[in-house]
């Protein structure tokens, strides 16, 4: 069976400040790599839906033909 996993931010932050400069800067890292990963994946997401993906188009074209 698997459990709730609770995350508390407290507790995040205050063992992030007692790690070494080295450990901080990959932990950054690893925290940039996940939100490029989740941005990439929302693209993915919005790219693999056809008609969200026309509305987009057209709502372009509009904005373009505005101005």
């Amino acid at each position: 069976m698997s459990r709730a996993i609770t995350i508390s931010e407290e507790r995040v932050l205050s063992d992030f400040e007692r790690l070494s400069k080295k450990r901080k800067k990959e932990v950054a890292d690893f925290i940039t790599y996940l939100k490029v990963k989740e941005e990439i994946e929302a693209t993915k997401e919005i790219m693999s839906d056809k008609d969200f993906l026309k509305n987009i188009m057209a709502g372009d074209e509009d904005f373009k033909a505005e101005f």
